[in-house]
């Protein structure tokens, strides 16, 4: 499938250009003919010449609107060129040279979601992130880590995931629009977002006889202007024009610190809002059935009757085709951003010195810039931030739907409202690992304790991770790596990565002991959860992590707790046998075959009774 839209798109970009390279000659031939003609003209006092010399600039204009058209059409081809050569890297690994891989977004409140590799370098993140806006990428990282924990919001989310894999052409689509915003580093754009919004907050005085003098005194100026070359009174409309366009000069340049700083946010935005107004455009040309994608879709139309966007009768009352095509004043945010693009087109012209100066002098040019940006903001300034997280929303729900693109296994989870932690997964997979390296898993487990034993390298720890990540997908809304899948709502925590920390006098061990604090903390609240802890006490001696990690177990045998946990302690195992803990074996295991270790990563109910340590070591050349 990616395969063949790429070589379309590389023979659309190849004709394309070939074209461009014929209008650009064209160009030429038009320019310089006009550039003739007009001499002739000139030294031949001939009429014809200066006629056919203006119809050859004529064409020459032509050309340049049409070879920009082009040029633009080149530059979408290459965006969706791009997409597509990610779509086809995520098939193999070269998902893992992304640039964007969620590491702003790692902090002290989100550690599950390093320990289990959804933020950072090579993570989940990573691979499914497909936004361009920062609003998609902020949405994306929310979701895969604080997702709100409602039954019918993630239902809702599963519906629009659903949806929006089926709809190819259109996420492709979506994806090369918002293509361009990558370009402009994350902070960079944020910042600009930032100050553009706190602008919109600001007032900008205007008054009616401020409007009637920008308005009055650039006819005045050009009815002089147009009696001096007709000849009416020449001498004395020429002073009354000259005089005319000083004081618009002057006024423009006394006016200029002020306006300079009133506009600026919209120059610093002028790149980035074509493309918004591109996503938003392609947001309401298309056609939604899931409710949630129909309400998001609603809060970029103009509401009815005073209607809430998010009003459940509106909801059915969909916006038709024709709508669309005859009143476009129904598609609100696309209106505003049309006018948000023209807006910024003439505030960048305003920024060459030449056009500047004779714009200023005729029209009042900055001044309008100014009137006109004010009555944008009275008219869009509360609605703006909602539209562009709608944008953001579908960015993080197309991102949630690669799974459906990349994996021949994968399933929308089944989300069971249990008043207790429910795990049921077949053929569960890393979604991280190439799918025909990764191994399935079936395991189901509700409100107990699995006690996980193997040797080195077995499985166990990516196993766990599988868990989580694929849990981290659930309650997101995306599709999970497995056949099937079934769980209830729990709050996900983890000790698995714990280092120690020198600058606070923090040792591995006591790191690792801060965080399964942490743990019980959360099971104190009596929600459903899940524990998942590599390692138990790995810093310590044996002795004392055996005692340590039986009081923890015991602690954490709750009906609400979830408690998956690796050890190499086989003595841990004995839980199983005590009736106050409910408590599970499972197990890794390797064979060896030619003086070769062979690992088949699959897990099995029991004990582990093998060790490949001193194996490996001899590997090592330690013995």
């Amino acid at each position: 499938m990616y395969q063949t839209r790429m070589e379309d798109c590389q023979k659309q970009s190849s004709d394309l250009l070939s074209l461009c390279k014929r209008i650009s000659f064209w160009r030429l031939i038009f320019a310089t003919a006009a550039v003739i003609l007009f001499c002739f003209g000139y030294s031949n006092h001939f009429s014809g010449y200066y006629a056919a010399g203006a119809l050859a600039a004529l064409c020459f204009f032509l050309l340049v609107r049409y070879h920009l058209r082009l040029k633009a059409k080149l530059s979408d081809l290459a965006n969706y060129e791009s997409v597509i050569r990610d779509s086809l890297a995520r098939l193999d690994d070269g998902w893992k040279q992304f640039s964007i891989d969620g590491s702003r977004y790692l902090n002290d409140k989100t550690i599950p979601a390093s320990d289990l590799d959804i933020l950072g370098n090579q993570s989940l993140y990573q691979y499914l992130c497909t936004a361009g806006t920062v609003f998609g990428q902020d949405q994306l990282a929310h979701l895969l880590t604080r997702p709100d924990l409602d039954i019918q919001k993630i239902r809702s989310r599963q519906q629009a995931v659903k949806e929006l894999a089926q709809k190819t052409e259109f996420t492709l689509r979506y994806q090369a629009a918002a293509r361009a915003l990558r370009q402009t580093a994350y902070d960079v754009s944020k910042k600009n977002l930032d100050a553009f919004f706190q602008a919109l907050t600001q007032n900008v005085s205007s008054s009616p006889l401020k409007r009637t003098v920008i308005y009055l005194f650039p006819v005045l100026t050009l009815t002089f202007l147009g009696c001096c070359l007709c000849g009416i009174y020449k001498e004395q409309t020429l002073v009354c024009f000259l005089t005319a366009a000083m004081i618009q000069l002057s006024a423009a340049l006394l006016g200029n610190w002020k306006n300079n700083r009133l506009l600026a946010p919209v120059y610093k935005m002028n790149q980035t809002i074509t493309p918004y107004r591109r996503l938003i455009e392609l947001l309401t040309q298309e056609t939604f059935d899931s409710p949630y994608l129909l309400q998001l879709q609603q809060t970029l139309f103009q509401t009815r009757e005073n209607e809430a966007p998010n009003h459940p009768a509106n909801l059915s009352a969909r916006i038709s085709e024709a709508d669309r095509q005859t009143d476009r004043t129904a598609v609100l945010a696309l209106h505003a951003f049309q006018e948000l693009e023209a807006i910024a087109g003439n505030v960048v012209l305003r920024h060459n010195v030449y056009a500047s100066l004779l714009l200023n002098s005729l029209f009042c040019y900055d001044f309008h810039c100014v009137e006109r940006y004010r009555k944008w903001k009275e008219t869009y300034h509360d609605s703006l931030k909602l539209w562009l997280d709608t944008v953001g929303t579908i960015e993080a729900l197309i991102s949630l739907g690669v799974i459906a693109y990349t994996r021949q296994t994968y399933t929308l989870p089944q989300i069971t409202d249990s008043s207790q932690p429910v795990l049921n997964a077949a053929c569960l997979k890393h979604p991280l690992i190439k799918e025909s390296e990764a191994i399935g898993n079936d395991f189901p487990l509700t409100h107990q304790t699995c006690i996980l034993t193997g040797s080195n390298m077995s499985g166990k720890t990516t196993f766990m991770r599988s868990i989580g990540v694929n849990l981290a997908l659930a309650y997101a809304g995306g599709f999970c790596t497995a056949s099937a899948l079934s769980v209830s709502l729990m709050e996900i925590c983890t000790s698995m990565r714990t280092a120690d920390d020198v600058s606070q006098g923090i040792s591995s061990f006591y790191a690792e002991l801060l965080r399964i604090k942490k743990i019980m903390e959360v099971s104190r609240r009596q929600l459903p959860m899940i524990a998942l802890i590599d390692e138990i006490y790995k810093g310590t001696n044996s002795k004392d992590r055996i005692l340590a990690a039986r009081e923890t177990i015991k602690n954490l045998a709750k009906p609400y707790v979830l408690t998956i946990l690796t050890t190499h302690d086989l003595q841990l195992c004995e839980l199983e046998q005590e009736s106050a803990i409910d408590a599970v074996n499972y197990y890794f295991t390797e064979t060896y075959h030619q003086n070769e270790i062979v690992f088949d990563y699959q897990i099995r109910p029991g004990i582990c009774t093998t060790s490949n340590a001193q194996y490996l070591l001899h590997m090592a050349g330690i013995l």
